[in-house]
């Protein structure tokens, strides 16, 4: 699973090497930081399976915006 959210984040920003405006990243950093502290609370509040799974897709994405190239 881990491997096919990465493919799409990837096939649709490119990878972490390929730099993005640093503008872009703040709002994609913010927004996924946002959706993470959702993940959390839902699978702290329900730890099912779904929200387990949503809280790795959430920390993947977050990863990824983390370590993403800036250009200014």
């Amino acid at each position: 699973m881990e491997t096919e959210i990465y493919k799409i984040i990837t096939d649709t920003y490119g990878t972490v090497f390929q730099p993005a405006l640093r503008k872009q990243i703040e709002e994609r950093k913010l927004a996924t930081s946002e959706g993470l502290d959702m993940a959390l609370a839902s699978f702290k509040k329900n730890p099912s399976a779904d929200n387990y799974n949503l809280l790795k897709v959430a920390m993947l994405t977050y990863q990824y915006w983390v370590q993403k190239r800036v250009i200014d």
